[in-house]
Order: C-alpha cells, then structure tokens, then sequence
C-alpha cells in the first residue's frame, strides 16, 4: 500500500496512521512526524501517511487528482455523498489499521487520523470499527453519512477517544459542520477532545499541532 512511513526510533509500540486532504499527498504531512520526533516522548511511535488514489473530482471540474473520494459540493456536503468512495477509502485505512496489527501492534496503541477528506475517512473508520483503537485525530473536516452513522455505530459499539480540531474561519470546509461532528460525537458518549481556532482558516495551526501532541501522549504513551 502507497504511503510515506516513518518508523520509530525506539522499539515501536504505537502506530498514528494520518490521512492527507484533496489534492495533497502523505509526503505533505510528513512534517508532523518530523516535529513529534524533537520530542522523546514520541520515539517509540511508528508514522504513516497513505497516499491517496488519483480520480476524477467533480468539485474540481472533473480532473483527475489524489483523492479519497469524490466531491460535488462543499456547501452541502451531505448532498449527493460518493457513498461508495467513502467506503472504499475506509477500507483502505482498515487496510492500513491491519497492516500495523500483524506487526504485533495492539489496537489501543493505534491512532488514526487525517485532515479534510482525511478527517472524514478518519471518523467514519473510528465510528464503524469493530476494535478498540487509540483514538481517532479529526481536523479541518466532516461528518459523513450523518443520517445513517449513528445506526452504523450501534452495530459496533466501541468507545474510542476523538479530537477534533476546526479553524473558524475556513472557507473551504464550513466551521458549521465541525459542529454537527461534535453534536454527534457527543450524542454516542464519546470522548471528545474538541478544540475551535478562531481566524484559523483551511490548515494547521502550531497551537493546534501542540494539542494534537498532549494528545497522543495521553492515549499512547510511552
């Protein structure tokens, strides 16, 4: 499986398995691990960041980029869901999840995450996983299959630690929909570790990378 991999530095007994947004690349989060590793803390924590498949995006006129799955409108993003997509691409992250459990990696020492599209392939997987996972790290993303989610957990009932990061000033994914993410979460009892940056826009801030540190160290410490 295409992806950028980086191992710990220590023996691995944690995995954070990332997913990048429309258009990007896992070689364009890199630089997360590369901070995380000034940290001791994180060298016994392997990283991985899947690249995305290249296809066809309506939102984008139909050209062809790395993508999750495809897009028809981000003012209505439950409207017309590439259902389909979705579901392929959480395949892709078990895929992944799998990959570091046959390595002798146990589940709770797994995080999975993403930003973006990679945010909503990120919650999805937590949401309908079967295991108990580290947690799950959601930014700058949404909630997909709102109306069906909630029943698609029932069936799994696990409970998995979340963060969830939003810029409120982000003009490409609503603030709004980080909200419904939260109201949501919250519904299933979920531990939620929701963080709001005002004039944050469609990116990462340096408070936020920050945040997301304090959390992996709480729930795959060392």
């Amino acid at each position: 499986m295409s992806a950028v991999r980086v191992p710990a530095i220590a023996e691995h007994t944690a995995t954070v398995i990332f997913m990048h947004g429309l258009g990007d690349s896992g070689s364009g989060w890199k630089f997360l691990a590369d901070e995380y590793r000034r940290n001791p803390a994180f060298n016994h924590v392997s990283f991985v960041f899947p690249n995305a498949p290249k296809q066809k995006v309506t939102l984008n006129f139909g050209l062809e980029m790395p993508s999750w799955f495809d897009i028809t409108s981000l003012d209505k993003v439950e409207a017309r869901e590439d259902v389909k997509g979705i579901n392929e691409s959480v395949g892709r992250m078990r895929s992944f999840i799998k990959e570091e459990l046959d390595k002798g990696i146990k589940p709770e020492r797994i995080v999975i995450g993403g930003f973006s599209q990679g945010c909503v392939i990120s919650l999805m997987t937590g949401l309908t996983s079967d295991i108990k996972l580290g947690g799950v790290v959601g930014l700058s993303g949404f909630m997909a299959q709102r109306s069906s989610i909630v029943e698609m957990h029932k069936k799994a009932a696990v409970k998995i630690p979340y963060f969830v990061g939003h810029g409120t000033n982000d003009p490409v994914v609503k603030y709004e929909y980080c909200l419904l993410t939260k109201q949501i979460l919250e519904s299933l009892n979920m531990p939620l570790e929701f963080h709001e940056y005002p004039g944050l826009t469609h990116s990462v801030s340096p408070t936020e990378i920050e945040h997301i540190s304090t959390f992996l160290q709480r729930v795959i410490p060392k």
